[in-house]
């Protein structure tokens, strides 16, 4: 039958059965009912979240996705790194004592630290997509003021207001990507997504190595200002959040949050245009029609709006019970390694550049001696009227360079034997390597073998995530985020602490920097073999 005619007869017959009745608007009809009656209809099929998931399937979205959210991870190691590069550089403009270098490197980590809690209560309440925007535009935008800083002071307190805003992508990325993978995917993407920070560690030393040393040859003025080759490297830096907020631009809000949120219909049509990404076909063929909640996501629901309803107060629910017993124990376990570490690989790491543009030109001496002789020299030109006579030479950033390829590579090594030797064996056995190879700085006067011990020394870095897979096991899910946020915080803490203690033993005792750090490390392992799960 044609079309337009059955369309037709049904009508008549509507108007039929309701001159019979005088009802008919009181009656509720079943689609379902219609389609067994009469063939032209069929129930919709609801789907959960997962099994959606299943059907879009992956593919060019999620490299996307992957690309952008790795990038997030990595603006946070760009713009609270990048200044340990530039200090050496920034030494004359502005003229840094060892002091002002410790302070200058912790700022970034400092901002983190305070605004972590914050960042992942808005996470949950305002949506990943939406923090992610405006974490990194408020990054981008104080990062490019940072490099019209005139004095000391003022850098220091905008590099601190970008590791406030930059901890946003800290706190949600993972989550942002996360929640558009099923279980089959989730661990490896996250796995993929956090090497990108090990890629910033060789990113950042290689654009320095081309930039900073141009300075002798170029002399820009902006605005009435030097406009030195740091502030460009520190201008630099910052681009690839440029490229993050035009890929949040592109990519559509989490499913998972708006699902969680009452928004069914938005999911459906978000993933259906993934949908649309991946497979090819028009987004109108995407076969999942309704998605409902399963109980794990009915129960994250429920969490979800306990939070909005309680605001700040949940944080404080959600942290007394971490210093309670039984979990008092884990907490303050996983705190103290999460800081020994942090304090120890980012505290040293972020001085490596500074302290070895000087070791290259006595390499036939031990560290210490070098680093002596180096604040011996400092202190003579500022007592002088000597022009400041800090050259930079660039083999530095390549050898910097070299120490991040370690740091991937031992992160990749962990991949392959993490569930062959057992987490814990790993983290305790990388922590005696590390001490060991910390306090042995002192005995050598060979170049190369003091840069190899170094670079195994500040690799005690990459244990973060295998104590962070050790930390989720100790906590109940109800209190694993809050916990993991509170361990990372103390971490971040550690970095901006090992940062300035360096600071001040760099000027009065050089060698307590290997004795404490490195004793620190195996006193680490000691208390990684108490750890136990729950």
């Amino acid at each position: 039958m044609h079309p337009a005619a059955d369309d037709q007869r049904r009508a008549e017959d509507s108007v039929g059965n309701g001159a019979a009745t005088h009802k008919s608007a009181e009656i509720v009809i079943d689609p379902a009912q219609i389609g067994a009656q009469n063939g032209s209809a069929t129930p919709v099929q609801s789907h959960t979240y997962c099994e959606a998931l299943a059907v879009v399937g992956q593919g060019r979205f999620h490299t996307l996705l992957l690309f952008i959210t790795g990038l997030c991870l990595m603006s946070v190691v760009n713009e609270t790194v990048n200044v340990g590069f530039i200090i050496s550089a920034a030494e004359c403009d502005l003229e840094l004592s060892f002091s002002d270098k410790g302070i200058l490197n912790g700022a970034g980590f400092m901002g983190v630290v305070v605004s972590s809690y914050v960042w992942g209560f808005l996470s949950d309440t305002w949506g990943r997509r939406r923090v992610l925007l405006l974490a990194s535009s408020g990054a981008l935008v104080t990062s490019v003021l940072s490099t019209f800083s005139p004095h000391v002071w003022v850098l220091i307190g905008a590099r601190f207001l970008v590791g406030i805003f930059v901890s946003g992508n800290a706190a949600t990325s993972y989550a942002y990507l996360a929640e558009f993978h099923g279980e089959a995917s989730r661990a490896k993407v996250i796995s993929w997504a956090a090497m990108f920070m090990s890629i910033g560690l060789i990113l950042l030393p290689s654009l320095a190595w081309l930039i900073i040393p141009l300075d002798a040859q170029l002399d820009l003025r902006l605005f009435g200002m030097r406009y030195a080759m740091w502030r460009i490297y520190l201008l630099l830096c910052s681009l690839d959040l440029l490229l993050i907020i035009a890929g949040l631009l592109y990519l559509p809000e989490s499913g998972k949050f708006l699902l969680t949120g009452g928004h069914r219909e938005k999911v459906v049509q978000t993933l259906a245009k993934i949908y649309q990404l991946n497979r090819g076909k028009p987004a109108h063929t995407f076969p999942v029609k309704s998605i409902t909640l399963d109980a794990i996501d009915s129960a994250y629901a429920d969490e979800m709006q306990r939070r909005s309803k309680l605001g700040l107060r949940y944080l404080w629910q959600q942290t007394v019970p971490l210093f309670r017993v039984p979990l008092l124990c884990h907490t303050l376990k996983a705190s103290v390694l999460m800081f020994g570490i942090f304090a120890t690989s980012s505290g040293l790491f972020l001085w490596v550049p500074d302290i070895l543009n000087t070791y290259v030109q006595h390499q036939d001496m031990k560290l210490c001696d070098v680093i002596a002789l180096m604040h011996a020299n400092k202190t003579a030109a500022r007592s002088g009227d000597s022009v400041c006579p800090i050259a930079i030479n660039a083999n530095i950033f390549l050898i910097t360079s070299a120490m991040g390829v370690v740091f991937l590579a031992c992160y990749i090594l962990n991949g392959f034997i993490i569930n062959r030797v057992g987490k814990r064996t790993l983290l305790n056995g990388w922590f005696v390597v590390c001490g060991i190879c910390g306090l042995a700085v002192l005995w050598t006067s060979d170049f190369y073998l003091t840069l190899i011990l170094i670079a195994a020394f500040v690799s005690s870095g990459c244990l973060g995530g295998v104590l962070s897979a050790i930390s989720v096991d100790l906590f109940p899910t109800n209190y694993r985020a809050m916990a993991m946020c509170l361990i990372l915080m103390t971490g971040r803490f550690g970095a901006m602490a090992g940062s300035n203690i360096i600071a001040y033993l760099l000027t009065y005792n050089c060698n307590l920097i290997f004795i404490l750090f490195g004793g620190s490390l195996l006193v680490c392992a000691l208390i990684g073999a108490t750890l136990t799960e729950t």
